[in-house]
């Protein structure tokens, strides 16, 4: 049975954790495409958040300083998804792929502001995040889940 959930929480940390491997992947490999994708996202906010100051302040850091928050986010989703998907260290690894899909689903997916029919895929691609953070959440928690598993059996 051991075995069995073994293999289950593998590739349940695997195909959680692909989508991040992937995706900083492609971004190191289209890095102008990822940078102009970036610098829009960024630029639409801008536009959104006349009026505010403070929230203008961090766009403009992020205009500003776009390849180095890249590389940031680069890091966090690659070295992140690295590790759930080898079972190292697995619950900073889920944590640094919260700190990289939290910020991401408010920046680049803002569907509360747009219209239709772009209003509609942000609220999926949104929603798609906040799936996949609660499944982050339950690895924070659990890690890997072999130790939770042999506390219960030295309990019984």
């Amino acid at each position: 049975m051991h075995l069995i959930q073994s293999l289950v929480g593998f590739v349940g940390r695997a195909l959680l954790s692909l989508i991040f491997i992937a995706s900083g992947i492609h971004k190191i490999l289209d890095w102008q495409g990822t940078i102009q994708y970036f610098t829009q996202g960024l630029t639409d906010w801008l536009a959104i958040t006349l009026g505010n100051p403070a929230l203008q302040s961090w766009i403009e850091f992020g205009l500003n300083h776009a390849q180095l928050v890249l590389l940031i986010a680069i890091l966090l989703e690659v070295i992140g998804g690295l590790l759930v998907f080898l079972g190292m260290w697995v619950r900073f690894g889920a944590l640094l792929l919260i700190l990289f899909i939290v910020p991401v689903s408010f920046a680049m997916h803002h569907f509360w502001e747009l219209q239709e029919p772009d209003r509609q895929m942000q609220m999926i691609n949104f929603m798609k995040n906040v799936s996949i953070l609660g499944g982050l959440f339950i690895v924070l928690a659990f890690g890997k889940g072999s130790k939770t598993e042999k506390k219960v059996e030295k309990e019984k």
